[in-house]
């Protein structure tokens, strides 16, 4: 980070791309990374086991969340349009050779910012052609039109009234739970089709092997739910999902 303290850098040093990820979950694929100040203060995980406070991820989130802290000191806090325009500036950047996963840490609030990454996505996909993913806890003031056609969004659940509060508002959905029993897709209590990641149970390699997460629409249409077994601390995380009353365990989700 610049020893110059002017916003544009500071703001820049918010956000960061990663031509070639070595997350082995992701797999081949770019990615962005945004400093936690863009995601919503309702996130259930954020300081309690959110996966990118944890592992490898934690260096690089911790690294952008000390270019906001100083962003905040001398200018106050960023809006999710000047977080989105960072990133959208990572994004342009990359090569567009791959497959492209948006904020391994970071999100949108708001329509805004989503719109300036859907414009970027789409910018990155014209390069190439790949497939730009992510995920979001901000659907509840995030319109799913917001994010365009480029972008395949999945909207962070996280009980089953959430689910079909966001099927209803147009996104495809994905859900934390405690554990995965075994690997077989399975129907939920609200009659949704709940699909453990594949990556997880070992079906599939990694992200871009399995690429349901690619395909929002299809698990739109389809009401599939993508469930992630709590992952990072995974202590912290069910705490989390107890602490919300989530439904959990996860036959509780069962009909």
């Amino acid at each position: 980070m610049s020893d110059t303290f002017d916003f544009s850098s500071l703001l820049s040093a918010c956000a960061t791309g990663v031509e070639s990820s070595d997350n082995k979950k992701i797999g081949r694929a770019s990615a962005t990374y945004v400093a936690q100040g863009s995601c919503p203060i309702t996130c259930p995980f954020m300081g309690s086991g959110c996966y990118a406070e944890n592992g490898p991820t934690s260096f690089t989130t911790t690294r952008l969340n000390k270019a906001y802290t100083a962003l905040v000191a001398h200018f106050g806090e960023a809006t999710p349009a000047d977080f989105a325009r960072a990133e959208a500036n990572a994004i342009d950047k990359l090569t567009g050779k791959h497959p492209l996963r948006l904020h391994v840490v970071g999100d949108c609030k708001d329509n805004e910012a989503a719109g300036i990454i859907a414009e970027a996505a789409a910018r990155y996909r014209a390069k190439h052609g790949q497939a730009v993913w992510s995920y979001t806890h901000a659907w509840r003031n995030t319109d799913r039109s917001a994010w365009g056609d480029s972008v395949s969004i999945l909207a962070s659940c996280e009980t089953v009234a959430d689910l079909d509060e966001a099927h209803a508002d147009g996104y495809a959905l994905a859900m934390v739970i405690e554990y995965h029993e075994n690997d077989k897709p399975h129907k939920l209590s609200n009659g949704m089709l709940g699909i453990p990641c594949r990556e997880q149970v070992g079906s599939a390699e990694n992200c871009t092997s399995c690429k349901l997460c690619f395909n929002a629409d299809v698990l739109y249409k389809s009401k599939a739910v993508i469930l992630f077994a709590a992952h990072g601390r995974v202590g912290k995380v069910v705490q989390a999902l107890d602490g919300r009353k989530f439904d959990n365990p996860l036959d509780q989700l069962m009909e």
